[in-house]
């Protein structure tokens, strides 16, 4: 699989044609441009390989993937707030036509039509899901509170039907957030992009992901959530406490957790299929007095080490990202600003 930066991520390996793979539409969460795209890619790298985009535009993107792939992608993913079976996309003035030779599952229905942006603003939402459910009404009942199967039309580019087969309850991050937990920094990452983190990295579930800068444990209280081994380390001792406590709190394990510097990293982990990390980035972050720059120098080349080979590598840095470092490769990066001061840069490198 390879991706290009930012919103032209796409994927140019061949999925296993022993599997049947089906059209499913992500609704896209609009926190960022670029981001979620690539987070829905990689959460079907991880959970089933490679998923053959189809196509994409503001607000969702269409990937083809098994049937089976869509709880456990839906389970992990935070940028995306519906997953569906993709039905088809046309212009506005057509769907209700084409809307005619669309053969629903068996059960009550209701059709749910959302303006993505500022597209389309001539049409009438209200009046588009009365007109498409009117026509696949036929002998089957509509039921606007609780129906069996949900049709919903998403007008981006185009209008796009799809049937709701997963919607991502995103709750849980708000519960997780840094406010919530006994030990906390206001620095850290909002779960939600902690979870993105983790998951552009491409790691499975049962694999070892490394924070070596775990500081409060929102990126590893992220990773154990979804089932994934959990290892943490930090200079600080009171940090490393801090995460464990933190992590005691939301009922979660941790695989391996110590103190330690970044350096020494690959001399006390191994196994280590990913490393997802949001580095401190000076003045009231703990770095023993050491410049910034020179902890960044040290930090990848040790997390090239302790990689294994081919592992996926996410780096939040203040500064745009390098383009190589020892053995690793970028092959995405992505900005999030912040506030004026602040920009992240989310790094994504695979391991040679």
């Amino acid at each position: 699989m390879s991706a290009r930066t930012g919103s032209e991520t796409e994927t140019d390996a061949t999925p296993d044609r022993g599997v049947r793979q089906n059209p499913y539409f992500f609704e896209l969460s609009g926190e960022h441009p670029s981001l979620p795209m690539a987070e829905a890619i990689w959460c079907c790298h991880a959970e089933c390989g490679p998923c053959p985009v189809l196509g994409h535009g503001p607000g969702y993107i269409i990937l083809s993937m098994p049937d089976e792939a869509v709880r456990p992608v839906g389970e992990r993913i935070a940028l995306t707030h519906r997953i569906g079976e993709h039905l088809l996309s046309c212009d506005p003035s057509e769907a209700v036509r084409a809307a005619a030779d669309i053969e629903l599952p068996e059960g009550t229905f209701a059709v749910r039509v959302r303006r993505q942006g500022t597209n389309f603003l001539d049409v009438d939402c209200n009046r588009l899901a009365a007109e498409i459910g009117h026509v696949l009404a036929r002998e089957r009942k509509v039921d606007l509170f609780e129906p069996e199967v949900e049709v919903r039309v998403v007008l981006s580019d185009r209008a796009h039907l799809f049937i709701n087969r997963y919607e991502v309850d995103r709750s849980g991050f708000e519960a997780r957030k840094v406010a919530e937990r006994p030990f906390f920094s206001p620095i850290s990452l909002h779960p939600r992009y902690a979870r993105a983190l983790v998951n552009l990295t491409g790691v499975k579930r049962g694999q070892r992901l490394l924070d070596p800068f775990c500081g409060t444990g929102g990126i590893l209280i992220e990773a154990a959530s979804i089932g994934v081994k959990a290892v943490g380390s930090d200079i600080s001792p009171e940090m490393v406490e801090g995460c464990q406590a933190n992590m005691r709190h939301f009922g979660l394990e941790w695989d391996e957790m110590t103190e330690a510097d970044v350096g020494t990293i690959d001399d006390i982990f191994d196994d280590i299929a990913a490393v997802a990390t949001d580095p401190p980035y000076g003045r009231s972050a703990s770095t023993r007095k050491e410049p910034i720059d020179e902890l960044y120098l040290r930090a990848l080349p040790a997390i090239s080490r302790v990689l294994r080979p081919g592992g996926g590598a996410g780096v939040v840095l203040p500064r745009p990202c390098p383009q190589r470092h020892d053995g690793l490769d970028l092959r995405e990066s992505f900005e999030q600003r912040v506030h004026r001061s602040l920009t992240r840069h989310y790094c994504l490198f695979t391991r040679r």
